[in-house]
């Protein structure tokens, strides 16, 4: 009996101590001490303490120090428990079985969380057709490199001034060599290594005394000068223990004057101090600073955004850079390319596993991000990526397990033909006769864009058909088809960006009509009315599409011969009004000449008021409808 009664004491004292070792680890996660809180946890299920949130703060723990394999591990144990997972659990379950290389798995856990989460634009991109991968032009295959000066430590974030290369790293050194309870590694520094003849990188040192910090720096970006830098760094309080506030990050600006740097502090880009602000990036004419932060309004974990920098040291309100590109997951580590490409890292796009670098074309409105190739891309953590496109070289880190250490830096190069976008498109067409539905062969086809402005001419082969290259999508055009005999017709296909084709059909009718003098072409080809600005000669751009139809017929029938004649309404007096239609006859006349006819063949005449096809000569009431009747022009065959 007493046996019993001690067993029955020690099992309350065992419950407390766990409960207290379930506290403690519950403390140091919350810290974001990720190793020692794994550590914890670990003892708990090791001694078949395992329970839903043990599984899962063992996985997080992992996942957020990107140890992907090892939290898969741990989340698959979660999984096997059923129950209702929390809202980020099945997301980063999925991203983990991709690390571990169990795509299929992969993809039916993130299915089911795109099932539950289906307004998430996460979910919304699993299933997202990837049709901006067609506009992919060239290679983007690299060949890359693992760099000597990497060390077991993390090393990471870099940047390329010719052949010096800066990036933050975790290695142990002399100055106040603190250890981040995050990754039980120390604080990271920025350094600078330069690169050799033989290729190899010479032993990193540390980059400047003036920019260091007993705690984070990284992320640095140059101006084109060398004189400014920004760069991430933990703010420091002003207080007796110079204390950091835990993980809010900020970018710093630096300046050098004679030679060494000066810091500015932090740019005040949010007012709020627990905002974190990190990784600037340039855009090519400096007026732009491109950044990451956890701001209010951010979708996910952290967000892109960008903010303006005047030439009087000021700055711009941020603007978050939108939905297309910023998800409920990491978007970071930007990058801007010198041809106005932006890099980044996410893992809320579909990608690999992890981190993945993806590529915005910022001059293309519209334009979706694109994933890049392995080896760029892998199942861990890629970014930062720094791509000089001159050389088509670069820097980038990584993760993957067949580096040196924790975060590696790769250099790559990229083969030939080299990666770039291509908006390309193509028409295809095919002219029809409307009374035979037969093709009509050696038909003119002429493309116009949305303005009116000529591009390219063809002609259509034996079966009926033309095509035009190169055209770009994301933009509407005009197809006209004419041929001796038939009435010009016309059609307006448009691509939608990313559209690599469209097709359109033309159907052409014979005429009825003969080209015999004193035929008008203006009612034969049914044109709207030619309109110029009040009080004006000039040829309007919409004129100019109608005037495109007079063009045609006088190139398919070149012997023949047009008088041009402008009419007028009859407000203003009778002298104004022929003296306006004459100019107006000359400017269309002047139009068609340099469009390629023949002056001898055409005449310009103004005929001011004294043809009105109505009633509504001076004093007579009429409407506008009425009076714009009055202001045609003619296009009158006058000889052969």
């Amino acid at each position: 009996m007493r046996k019993y009664i001690v067993l029955l004491l020690l099992f309350p004292v065992a419950i407390i101590a766990q409960n207290r070792t379930l506290q403690k680890a519950e403390k140091t996660f919350s810290k974001e001490g990720y190793v020692s809180a794994i550590q914890i946890y670990e003892r708990l299920a090791n001694k078949g303490i395992g329970s839903e949130e043990i599984y899962e703060k063992l996985g997080d723990a992992n996942y957020f120090n990107a140890n992907y394999v090892k939290a898969e591990q741990w989340y698959s144990k979660r999984y096997e428990l059923k129950g209702k997972f929390p809202k980020e659990f099945l997301f980063r379950y999925g991203q983990s079985l991709k690390s571990a290389g169990k795509d299929k798995q992969a993809q039916e856990i993130l299915a089911q969380y795109a099932k539950e989460n289906p307004t998430q634009q996460r979910a919304k991109n699993q299933s997202k057709s990837l049709a901006q991968e067609s506009i992919k032009k060239g290679s983007d295959v690299f060949t890359i490199e693992n760099i000597n000066t990497n060390t077991k430590y993390s090393d990471y974030s870099s940047t390329l001034k010719g052949d010096t290369l800066l990036f933050a790293s975790a290695r142990p050194r002399t100055l106040g060599n603190q250890i981040y309870q995050r990754t039980a590694q120390p604080f990271t520094n920025l350094y600078y290594t330069v690169k050799q003849a033989d290729g190899n990188y010479s032993k990193a040192e540390l980059y400047s005394k003036n920019t260091f910090s007993i705690f984070h720096e990284a992320s640095p970006v140059f101006t084109k000068d060398g004189n400014t830098m920004y760069y991430t760094q933990n703010e420091l309080k002003e207080n007796n223990q110079r204390k950091v506030v835990n993980g809010r990050y900020k970018i710093y600006k630096s300046v050098k004057e004679n030679g060494k740097w000066k810091s500015l502090g932090v740019v005040p880009i949010f007012k709020n101090d627990t905002i974190r602000v990190a990784h600037p990036a340039l855009s090519p004419d400096e007026k732009v600073l491109y950044f990451a932060s956890d701001a209010a309004g951010t979708s996910g974990q952290s967000d892109l955004y960008k903010i303006e920098l005047h030439p009087d040291g000021t700055i711009g309100n941020p603007v978050n850079l939108g939905s297309t590109i910023n998800t409920e997951a990491r978007e970071s580590y930007p990058f801007v390319t010198k041809d106005n490409i932006l890099l980044f890292a996410s893992d809320g796009h579909p990608g690999q596993g992890g981190f993945d670098i993806f590529a915005l074309d910022l001059g293309q409105k519209g334009a979706l991000p694109v994933h890049l190739s392995a080896p760029i891309n892998s199942a861990f953590d890629d970014f930062g990526l720094n791509w000089n496109r001159q050389t088509n070289s670069g820097v980038f880190t990584s993760n993957r397990p067949e580096g040196q250490g924790d975060d590696d830096l790769y250099t790559f190069t990229n083969a030939k033909p080299f990666f770039e976008f291509d908006y390309n498109a193509r028409i295809i067409g095919k002219v029809i006769d409307k009374n035979t539905s037969l093709p009509l062969a050696n038909a003119s086809v002429t493309l116009y864009d949305s303005s009116g402005k000529e591009l390219a001419r063809t002609t259509t082969n034996e079966t009926g058909d033309f095509v035009f290259e190169k055209v770009l999508s994301d933009a509407s055009y005009r197809t006209q088809a004419s041929k001796e005999t038939y009435t010009s017709n016309e059609t307006n296909p448009s691509l939608a960006l990313y559209q690599r084709e469209v097709a359109t059909t033309i159907v052409v009718d014979q005429d009825q009509y003969k080209l015999g003098n004193g035929l008008d072409l203006a009612k034969a080809l049914s044109l709207r009315h030619i309109y110029f600005d009040l009080d004006k000669s000039n040829i309007r751009k919409d004129a100019r599409v109608e005037l495109e139809k007079i063009v045609e017929v006088l190139i398919q029938n070149p012997t023949i011969k047009i008088e041009i004649g402008s009419h007028t309404d009859s407000r203003q007096s009778k002298a104004y009004n022929q003296a306006l239609s004459q100019r107006r006859a000359k400017a269309t006349l002047d139009y068609l000449v340099k469009r390629g006819i023949a002056k001898s063949r055409l005449t310009a005449k103004g005929y001011g008021e004294t043809q009105l096809v109505n009633q509504c000569a001076d004093g007579v009431q009429c409407s506008e409808a009425e009076h714009q009747l009055n202001r045609r022009s003619t296009f009158v065959i006058v000889g052969q």
